[in-house]
Protein backbone atom coordinates (compact mmCIF):
# COMPACT_ATOMS: atom_id res chain seq x y z
CA UNK A 1 0.00 0.00 0.00
CA UNK A 2 1.57 3.59 -0.90
CA UNK A 3 1.71 5.96 2.02
CA UNK A 4 -1.29 8.36 1.96
CA UNK A 5 -0.37 12.00 2.46
CA UNK A 6 -1.78 11.60 5.76
CA UNK A 7 0.55 9.08 6.40
CA UNK A 8 3.38 10.61 4.72
CA UNK A 9 3.01 14.02 6.58
CA UNK A 10 3.34 12.81 9.93
CA UNK A 11 5.94 9.98 8.80
CA UNK A 12 8.73 12.53 7.75
CA UNK A 13 7.94 14.87 11.02
CA UNK A 14 8.67 12.02 12.82
CA UNK A 15 11.51 11.44 11.62
CA UNK A 16 12.67 15.40 11.96
CA UNK A 17 11.93 14.69 15.62
CA UNK A 18 14.15 11.66 15.75
CA UNK A 19 17.27 13.16 14.19
CA UNK A 20 16.80 16.86 14.96
CA UNK A 21 15.75 16.36 18.65
CA UNK A 22 16.66 19.58 19.91
CA UNK A 23 14.80 21.78 16.63
CA UNK A 24 12.34 24.80 17.59
CA UNK A 25 10.03 25.60 14.85
CA UNK A 26 9.30 22.42 13.01
CA UNK A 27 7.55 23.87 9.96
CA UNK A 28 5.94 21.76 7.41
CA UNK A 29 4.81 22.02 3.17
CA UNK A 30 3.62 20.03 0.52
CA UNK A 31 3.56 20.21 -3.23
CA UNK A 32 1.64 18.38 -5.29
CA UNK A 33 2.63 16.46 -8.43
CA UNK A 34 0.55 17.07 -11.86
CA UNK A 35 -1.73 15.20 -14.15
CA UNK A 36 -1.76 16.94 -17.39
CA UNK A 37 -5.18 15.84 -18.80
CA UNK A 38 -4.10 16.97 -22.27
CA UNK A 39 -2.23 19.87 -23.67
CA UNK A 40 1.26 17.98 -23.88
CA UNK A 41 4.37 19.73 -24.76
CA UNK A 42 2.86 23.03 -24.81
CA UNK A 43 3.74 24.70 -22.25
CA UNK A 44 7.49 25.55 -23.65
CA UNK A 45 6.25 27.02 -26.54
CA UNK A 46 3.93 29.01 -25.29
CA UNK A 47 0.35 27.84 -25.25
CA UNK A 48 -1.78 26.73 -22.95
CA UNK A 49 -2.46 23.15 -20.97
CA UNK A 50 -4.85 21.96 -19.11
CA UNK A 51 -3.65 20.03 -15.74
CA UNK A 52 -5.11 19.32 -12.33
CA UNK A 53 -2.78 19.05 -9.40
CA UNK A 54 -2.58 15.18 -7.96
CA UNK A 55 -3.56 13.72 -4.49
CA UNK A 56 -0.19 12.57 -4.30
CA UNK A 57 2.73 14.95 -3.17
CA UNK A 58 6.55 15.25 -1.81
CA UNK A 59 6.22 16.30 1.62
CA UNK A 60 8.93 18.51 3.83
CA UNK A 61 9.49 18.88 7.77
CA UNK A 62 11.73 21.52 8.27
CA UNK A 63 13.65 24.05 10.57
CA UNK A 64 15.56 27.04 9.93
CA UNK A 65 19.47 26.83 9.75
CA UNK A 66 21.30 29.60 11.60
CA UNK A 67 23.05 30.41 8.45
CA UNK A 68 23.33 29.82 4.87
CA UNK A 69 23.36 25.61 4.98
CA UNK A 70 21.09 23.26 3.30
CA UNK A 71 20.91 20.08 5.00
CA UNK A 72 18.16 18.19 3.13
CA UNK A 73 17.51 14.46 3.92
CA UNK A 74 14.90 11.84 2.51
CA UNK A 75 12.97 9.42 4.42
CA UNK A 76 13.53 7.37 1.51
CA UNK A 77 17.08 5.74 2.05
CA UNK A 78 17.62 5.35 -1.62
CA UNK A 79 18.08 9.49 -1.75
CA UNK A 80 21.16 10.28 0.50
CA UNK A 81 21.27 13.25 2.56
CA UNK A 82 22.45 16.36 0.30
CA UNK A 83 24.55 19.66 1.92
CA UNK A 84 25.16 22.87 0.12
CA UNK A 85 25.20 26.79 0.63
CA UNK A 86 22.71 29.10 -0.30
CA UNK A 87 24.06 31.64 -3.36
CA UNK A 88 22.75 32.57 -6.56
CA UNK A 89 25.87 30.26 -7.97
CA UNK A 90 25.27 26.71 -7.17
CA UNK A 91 28.14 24.23 -8.13
CA UNK A 92 25.99 21.22 -9.20
CA UNK A 93 25.93 17.64 -8.38
CA UNK A 94 26.28 15.12 -10.94
CA UNK A 95 23.47 15.14 -13.69
CA UNK A 96 20.27 13.05 -12.51
CA UNK A 97 20.92 13.86 -8.88
CA UNK A 98 17.84 14.43 -6.71
CA UNK A 99 20.20 17.20 -4.85
CA UNK A 100 20.22 19.31 -8.27
CA UNK A 101 16.16 19.87 -7.97
CA UNK A 102 16.58 21.36 -4.31
CA UNK A 103 19.66 23.74 -5.69
CA UNK A 104 17.75 24.46 -8.60
CA UNK A 105 15.12 26.13 -6.23
CA UNK A 106 17.51 27.80 -4.26
CA UNK A 107 19.45 29.81 -6.55
CA UNK A 108 16.39 30.91 -8.52
CA UNK A 109 15.57 32.49 -5.12
CA UNK A 110 17.92 34.03 -4.26
CA UNK A 111 17.97 35.49 -7.91
CA UNK A 112 15.03 36.75 -7.13
CA UNK A 113 15.97 38.26 -3.63
CA UNK A 114 18.49 39.99 -5.01
CA UNK A 115 16.04 42.05 -7.62
CA UNK A 116 13.03 42.55 -5.45
CA UNK A 117 13.63 41.93 -1.70
CA UNK A 118 17.96 42.66 -1.59
CA UNK A 119 17.56 42.25 2.55
CA UNK A 120 16.74 39.00 2.74
CA UNK A 121 20.37 37.78 0.86
CA UNK A 122 22.44 36.06 2.34
CA UNK A 123 19.61 33.11 2.20
CA UNK A 124 19.35 31.21 5.23
CA UNK A 125 19.26 27.71 4.48
CA UNK A 126 17.28 24.86 6.63
CA UNK A 127 17.64 21.03 8.02
CA UNK A 128 15.29 18.97 6.49
CA UNK A 129 13.26 15.77 5.97
CA UNK A 130 11.42 15.48 2.57
CA UNK A 131 9.26 11.94 1.48
CA UNK A 132 6.77 11.59 -1.14
CA UNK A 133 3.68 9.12 -2.55
CA UNK A 134 4.60 10.39 -5.97
CA UNK A 135 5.71 7.12 -7.99
CA UNK A 136 9.21 8.30 -9.39
CA UNK A 137 9.88 7.83 -12.98
CA UNK A 138 6.05 8.00 -13.47
CA UNK A 139 5.91 11.22 -15.28
CA UNK A 140 3.65 12.97 -12.71
CA UNK A 141 6.51 15.01 -12.12
CA UNK A 142 7.68 14.49 -8.73
CA UNK A 143 10.61 16.34 -9.06
CA UNK A 144 9.30 19.72 -9.93
CA UNK A 145 6.81 18.79 -6.95
CA UNK A 146 10.43 18.94 -4.95
CA UNK A 147 11.66 22.11 -6.54
CA UNK A 148 8.49 23.94 -5.55
CA UNK A 149 8.37 22.09 -1.47
CA UNK A 150 11.74 23.34 -1.44
CA UNK A 151 10.97 26.76 -2.31
CA UNK A 152 8.39 27.19 -0.16
CA UNK A 153 10.61 26.16 3.18
CA UNK A 154 12.68 28.78 1.71
CA UNK A 155 10.05 31.20 0.89
CA UNK A 156 8.66 30.43 5.07
CA UNK A 157 12.36 30.58 6.25
CA UNK A 158 13.51 34.01 4.62
CA UNK A 159 9.74 35.60 4.64
CA UNK A 160 10.23 36.44 1.18
CA UNK A 161 7.30 38.36 0.13
CA UNK A 162 6.77 36.71 -3.22
CA UNK A 163 3.10 36.21 -4.49
CA UNK A 164 2.08 32.18 -6.02
CA UNK A 165 1.95 33.60 -9.81
CA UNK A 166 5.61 35.27 -9.46
CA UNK A 167 6.89 31.99 -8.08
CA UNK A 168 5.60 29.78 -10.17
CA UNK A 169 7.20 31.27 -13.17
CA UNK A 170 10.09 31.93 -11.71
CA UNK A 171 10.40 28.20 -10.69
CA UNK A 172 9.46 26.84 -14.16
CA UNK A 173 12.79 28.99 -15.34
CA UNK A 174 14.92 28.24 -12.16
CA UNK A 175 14.45 24.16 -12.68
CA UNK A 176 16.28 24.74 -16.27
CA UNK A 177 19.48 24.58 -13.60
CA UNK A 178 19.29 20.87 -13.93
CA UNK A 179 19.61 20.68 -18.02
CA UNK A 180 16.20 19.83 -18.99
CA UNK A 181 14.33 22.20 -21.40
CA UNK A 182 10.80 22.41 -20.10
CA UNK A 183 8.33 24.89 -19.75
CA UNK A 184 5.86 26.11 -16.96
CA UNK A 185 2.66 23.86 -16.27
CA UNK A 186 4.13 21.47 -13.53
CA UNK A 187 5.08 24.19 -11.18
CA UNK A 188 1.79 26.91 -12.15
CA UNK A 189 -0.27 23.72 -11.51
CA UNK A 190 1.61 22.37 -7.99
CA UNK A 191 1.59 26.04 -6.70
CA UNK A 192 -1.67 27.80 -8.54
CA UNK A 193 -4.33 24.35 -8.47
CA UNK A 194 -7.85 24.81 -6.79
CA UNK A 195 -9.39 21.74 -5.29
CA UNK A 196 -12.12 20.13 -6.89
CA UNK A 197 -11.09 21.96 -10.50
CA UNK A 198 -8.58 21.84 -13.27
CA UNK A 199 -6.81 25.18 -14.52
CA UNK A 200 -6.57 26.40 -18.06
CA UNK A 201 -2.57 27.75 -17.82
CA UNK A 202 -1.43 30.37 -20.70
CA UNK A 203 1.53 31.26 -20.69
CA UNK A 204 4.11 34.84 -21.75
CA UNK A 205 2.44 36.13 -18.95
CA UNK A 206 1.77 33.07 -16.92
CA UNK A 207 -2.05 32.67 -16.31
CA UNK A 208 -4.04 30.40 -14.48
CA UNK A 209 -8.31 29.77 -14.59
CA UNK A 210 -9.96 27.52 -12.56
CA UNK A 211 -11.92 25.48 -14.80
CA UNK A 212 -14.61 23.39 -12.56
CA UNK A 213 -14.51 19.10 -13.09
CA UNK A 214 -18.16 17.57 -12.76
CA UNK A 215 -17.58 15.50 -9.21
CA UNK A 216 -18.94 12.34 -11.61
CA UNK A 217 -15.50 12.89 -13.18
CA UNK A 218 -11.94 10.52 -11.90
CA UNK A 219 -8.80 10.49 -13.39
CA UNK A 220 -7.49 6.78 -13.25
CA UNK A 221 -3.51 7.23 -13.94
CA UNK A 222 -1.67 4.55 -14.84
CA UNK A 223 2.12 3.52 -15.27
CA UNK A 224 3.39 1.75 -18.08
CA UNK A 225 6.04 0.96 -15.79
CA UNK A 226 8.85 2.03 -18.07
CA UNK A 227 10.63 4.46 -16.33
CA UNK A 228 10.62 8.24 -18.09
CA UNK A 229 13.64 10.05 -16.41
CA UNK A 230 13.83 13.71 -18.00
CA UNK A 231 17.67 14.15 -16.14
CA UNK A 232 18.51 10.63 -17.88
CA UNK A 233 17.75 8.76 -20.41
CA UNK A 234 15.37 10.48 -22.47
CA UNK A 235 16.83 14.04 -21.96
CA UNK A 236 18.23 14.38 -25.20
CA UNK A 237 14.65 12.99 -27.17
CA UNK A 238 13.22 15.51 -25.44
CA UNK A 239 15.53 18.60 -25.52
CA UNK A 240 15.31 17.24 -29.36
CA UNK A 241 11.68 18.23 -29.50
CA UNK A 242 11.94 21.67 -27.96
CA UNK A 243 15.18 22.39 -31.00
CA UNK A 244 12.58 20.96 -33.81
CA UNK A 245 9.82 23.13 -32.18
CA UNK A 246 11.87 26.22 -32.51
CA UNK A 247 13.48 25.35 -35.71
CA UNK A 248 9.49 24.68 -36.54
CA UNK A 249 9.24 28.64 -35.94
CA UNK A 250 11.93 29.58 -38.21
CA UNK A 251 10.47 27.69 -40.98
CA UNK A 252 7.13 29.05 -40.34
CA UNK A 253 7.66 32.67 -40.28
CA UNK A 254 9.52 32.38 -43.90
CA UNK A 255 6.30 30.93 -44.92
CA UNK A 256 3.98 33.14 -43.52
CA UNK A 257 5.80 36.84 -42.96
CA UNK A 258 4.87 37.66 -46.99
CA UNK A 259 1.17 37.97 -45.69
CA UNK A 260 1.26 38.05 -41.87
CA UNK A 261 4.60 40.70 -41.36
CA UNK A 262 3.80 40.67 -37.39
CA UNK A 263 4.88 36.97 -37.34
CA UNK A 264 8.42 37.97 -37.81
CA UNK A 265 8.33 39.02 -33.66
CA UNK A 266 7.57 35.31 -32.96
CA UNK A 267 9.69 33.92 -30.48
CA UNK A 268 7.69 30.37 -29.83
CA UNK A 269 5.04 28.81 -31.83
CA UNK A 270 2.50 30.38 -29.39
CA UNK A 271 3.46 33.74 -30.99
CA UNK A 272 2.87 32.14 -34.51
CA UNK A 273 -0.36 30.80 -33.68
CA UNK A 274 -1.60 34.14 -32.90
CA UNK A 275 -0.11 36.23 -35.42
CA UNK A 276 -1.21 33.74 -38.48
CA UNK A 277 -4.99 33.19 -38.23
CA UNK A 278 -3.90 31.09 -41.21
CA UNK A 279 -1.49 28.63 -39.62
CA UNK A 280 -3.60 25.39 -40.56
CA UNK A 281 -2.37 26.13 -44.30
CA UNK A 282 0.91 26.61 -43.74
CA UNK A 283 1.29 22.91 -42.30
CA UNK A 284 0.93 21.56 -45.68
CA UNK A 285 3.93 23.61 -47.38
CA UNK A 286 6.24 22.40 -44.87
CA UNK A 287 7.68 19.10 -46.21
CA UNK A 288 7.47 15.88 -45.25
CA UNK A 289 9.99 13.83 -43.38
CA UNK A 290 12.87 14.95 -41.46
CA UNK A 291 15.20 18.01 -42.76
CA UNK A 292 18.75 18.45 -41.63
CA UNK A 293 19.77 22.07 -40.95
CA UNK A 294 20.77 22.60 -44.16
CA UNK A 295 17.56 22.42 -45.66
CA UNK A 296 15.75 24.26 -43.03
CA UNK A 297 18.27 26.92 -43.35
CA UNK A 298 17.30 27.04 -47.26
CA UNK A 299 13.92 27.06 -45.87
CA UNK A 300 13.93 29.83 -43.38
CA UNK A 301 16.68 32.51 -45.42
CA UNK A 302 18.48 31.65 -42.12
CA UNK A 303 22.01 30.20 -42.10
CA UNK A 304 22.98 27.27 -40.73
CA UNK A 305 25.57 29.00 -37.89
CA UNK A 306 22.16 31.47 -37.04
CA UNK A 307 20.27 28.51 -36.92
CA UNK A 308 22.81 26.64 -34.53
CA UNK A 309 23.36 29.43 -32.10
CA UNK A 310 19.22 30.36 -31.97
CA UNK A 311 17.98 26.89 -31.74
CA UNK A 312 20.59 24.22 -30.89
CA UNK A 313 21.89 25.51 -27.96
CA UNK A 314 19.98 24.93 -24.57
CA UNK A 315 18.60 27.14 -21.62
CA UNK A 316 21.64 25.78 -19.52
CA UNK A 317 24.27 27.13 -22.80
CA UNK A 318 25.49 23.80 -24.05
CA UNK A 319 24.33 22.71 -27.26
CA UNK A 320 21.77 19.73 -28.60
CA UNK A 321 24.22 16.77 -29.14
CA UNK A 322 25.59 16.47 -32.47
CA UNK A 323 24.63 12.76 -32.83
CA UNK A 324 20.91 14.80 -33.87
CA UNK A 325 21.70 15.55 -37.53
CA UNK A 326 18.02 15.79 -38.84
CA UNK A 327 14.61 16.96 -37.65
CA UNK A 328 11.32 16.56 -38.02
CA UNK A 329 9.62 20.37 -37.90
CA UNK A 330 6.20 19.20 -39.84
CA UNK A 331 5.29 16.34 -37.37
CA UNK A 332 6.43 18.61 -34.25
CA UNK A 333 4.67 21.68 -35.74
CA UNK A 334 1.46 20.07 -36.51
CA UNK A 335 1.10 18.50 -32.84
CA UNK A 336 2.08 21.15 -30.93
CA UNK A 337 -0.35 23.61 -33.08
CA UNK A 338 -3.10 21.19 -33.06
CA UNK A 339 -3.01 19.72 -29.47
CA UNK A 340 -3.56 23.41 -28.86
CA UNK A 341 -6.80 23.68 -30.18
CA UNK A 342 -7.75 20.52 -28.30
CA UNK A 343 -6.84 22.42 -25.16
CA UNK A 344 -9.61 24.90 -25.62
CA UNK A 345 -11.97 22.38 -26.68
CA UNK A 346 -11.13 20.52 -23.86
CA UNK A 347 -11.89 23.20 -21.15
CA UNK A 348 -15.30 23.74 -22.73
CA UNK A 349 -15.89 20.65 -22.65
CA UNK A 350 -15.22 20.15 -18.95
CA UNK A 351 -17.15 23.29 -18.02
CA UNK A 352 -19.67 22.12 -20.22
CA UNK A 353 -20.04 18.87 -18.11
CA UNK A 354 -19.36 17.14 -21.65
CA UNK A 355 -17.54 14.25 -20.16
CA UNK A 356 -17.83 12.02 -23.39
CA UNK A 357 -16.14 14.89 -25.75
CA UNK A 358 -13.69 15.39 -23.57
CA UNK A 359 -12.65 11.76 -23.48
CA UNK A 360 -12.47 12.30 -26.94
CA UNK A 361 -10.42 15.03 -27.06
CA UNK A 362 -7.81 12.77 -24.91
CA UNK A 363 -7.82 10.34 -27.49
CA UNK A 364 -7.03 12.45 -30.27
CA UNK A 365 -4.56 13.62 -27.95
CA UNK A 366 -2.68 10.59 -27.42
CA UNK A 367 -2.77 9.65 -31.06
CA UNK A 368 -1.00 13.10 -32.02
CA UNK A 369 1.86 12.86 -29.41
CA UNK A 370 2.40 8.90 -30.51
CA UNK A 371 2.39 9.60 -34.22
CA UNK A 372 3.64 13.40 -34.65
CA UNK A 373 5.51 14.31 -31.50
CA UNK A 374 6.97 10.94 -31.31
CA UNK A 375 6.60 10.90 -27.24
CA UNK A 376 5.04 7.67 -26.85
CA UNK A 377 6.61 3.42 -26.52
CA UNK A 378 4.71 0.04 -27.54
CA UNK A 379 4.15 0.02 -23.65
CA UNK A 380 2.12 3.70 -23.12
CA UNK A 381 0.17 2.51 -26.56
CA UNK A 382 -0.94 -1.10 -25.27
CA UNK A 383 -1.68 0.69 -21.82
CA UNK A 384 -4.13 3.50 -23.42
CA UNK A 385 -5.80 0.86 -25.35
CA UNK A 386 -6.39 -1.51 -22.18
CA UNK A 387 -7.53 1.77 -20.24
CA UNK A 388 -10.52 2.77 -23.07
CA UNK A 389 -11.17 -1.07 -23.88
CA UNK A 390 -12.47 -1.68 -20.27
CA UNK A 391 -14.44 1.25 -20.07
CA UNK A 392 -12.53 4.81 -19.86
CA UNK A 393 -13.86 7.39 -21.76
CA UNK A 394 -10.81 8.96 -22.94
CA UNK A 395 -6.76 7.91 -22.65
CA UNK A 396 -3.69 9.65 -23.23
CA UNK A 397 0.44 9.69 -21.92
CA UNK A 398 0.84 12.39 -19.68
CA UNK A 399 3.62 14.19 -19.01
CA UNK A 400 6.79 14.41 -21.08
CA UNK A 401 6.31 10.94 -22.51
CA UNK A 402 8.58 7.99 -23.34
CA UNK A 403 7.58 5.95 -20.54
CA UNK A 404 5.75 6.94 -17.79
CA UNK A 405 1.98 7.46 -16.95
CA UNK A 406 -1.18 6.86 -18.54
CA UNK A 407 -4.26 9.36 -17.18
CA UNK A 408 -7.53 8.04 -18.17
CA UNK A 409 -11.09 9.86 -17.80
CA UNK A 410 -13.56 7.72 -16.00
CA UNK A 411 -16.65 7.74 -14.13
CA UNK A 412 -16.89 7.59 -10.60
CA UNK A 413 -19.26 4.86 -10.60
CA UNK A 414 -17.24 2.60 -13.02
CA UNK A 415 -13.39 3.70 -11.61
CA UNK A 416 -12.89 0.82 -9.60
CA UNK A 417 -14.25 -1.98 -11.92
CA UNK A 418 -11.38 -0.16 -14.59
CA UNK A 419 -9.15 -0.49 -12.36
CA UNK A 420 -9.63 -3.75 -11.39
CA UNK A 421 -9.84 -4.86 -15.04
CA UNK A 422 -6.56 -3.38 -16.44
CA UNK A 423 -4.51 -5.02 -13.51
CA UNK A 424 -5.89 -8.10 -14.59
CA UNK A 425 -5.24 -7.46 -18.21
CA UNK A 426 -1.90 -4.91 -18.60
CA UNK A 427 -0.16 -5.64 -15.49
CA UNK A 428 -1.01 -9.46 -15.09
CA UNK A 429 -0.95 -9.88 -18.62
CA UNK A 430 1.33 -7.92 -21.05
CA UNK A 431 3.37 -6.39 -18.12
CA UNK A 432 4.38 -9.20 -16.75
CA UNK A 433 5.13 -11.40 -20.61
CA UNK A 434 6.98 -8.24 -21.17
CA UNK A 435 9.31 -8.62 -18.36
CA UNK A 436 7.79 -5.01 -16.69
CA UNK A 437 8.60 -5.07 -12.75
CA UNK A 438 5.35 -4.29 -10.75
CA UNK A 439 6.92 -4.37 -7.37
CA UNK A 440 5.95 -1.45 -6.36
CA UNK A 441 2.22 -2.31 -5.85
CA UNK A 442 -0.63 -2.02 -7.39
CA UNK A 443 -1.69 0.84 -5.24
CA UNK A 444 1.38 2.86 -6.40
CA UNK A 445 1.11 2.07 -9.91
CA UNK A 446 -2.80 2.56 -10.96
CA UNK A 447 -5.16 4.29 -8.93
CA UNK A 448 -8.03 6.69 -9.53
CA UNK A 449 -7.41 11.04 -8.07
CA UNK A 450 -9.81 13.66 -7.92
CA UNK A 451 -8.54 17.20 -8.86
CA UNK A 452 -6.26 18.15 -5.39
CA UNK A 453 -5.39 21.71 -3.89
CA UNK A 454 -2.16 23.20 -4.62
CA UNK A 455 0.91 24.11 -2.60
CA UNK A 456 0.91 24.59 1.16
CA UNK A 457 2.56 25.58 4.09
CA UNK A 458 0.75 23.54 6.47
CA UNK A 459 0.64 23.89 10.26
CA UNK A 460 2.13 21.05 11.98
CA UNK A 461 -0.83 20.89 15.04
CA UNK A 462 -2.96 20.34 12.45
CA UNK A 463 -2.01 17.51 10.47
CA UNK A 464 -3.94 14.83 11.95
CA UNK A 465 -6.53 16.74 11.08
CA UNK A 466 -5.71 17.10 7.05
CA UNK A 467 -8.40 16.06 4.63
CA UNK A 468 -6.72 13.32 2.01
CA UNK A 469 -8.09 10.64 -0.60
CA UNK A 470 -10.30 10.27 -3.17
Amino acid sequence: MPINSRTLHHKVIEEFKRIYTDAPDIGLVRAPGRVNIIGEHLDYNGLHVFPIAAERNIAIAFSPAGGPEVCLSNIDPAFGERQFTTSGDIEHYAAGDWGNYAKASVQALWGWAKEHQSEALPLKGFKGIAGGNIPKGSGLSSSSAMVVAVALVMVKVNALNISPIDLADLLAHGERYVGTEGGGMDHAASILSKAAGALKIDFNPLRAKPVPMLDDAVFVVANSLVRAEKAGSARLAFNTRVVECRLGVQVLKALARERYPQVESAVVLGDVMRSVPEWRSLLNIIPEGPLSLEQISEISGVSVKALADSCLKLRDGSMLDESVRAFDVKKRVCHVLTEAERVELAAKAALDGDLVKLGELMNQSHTSCAEDYGVSCPELDVLVETLRRHGALGARLTGAGFGGCTVALVQRNTCNAVIDAVWADYYQGYALRAGLDAAAGRDDIIFGCRPSAGAQILDVSEVASLRTGV
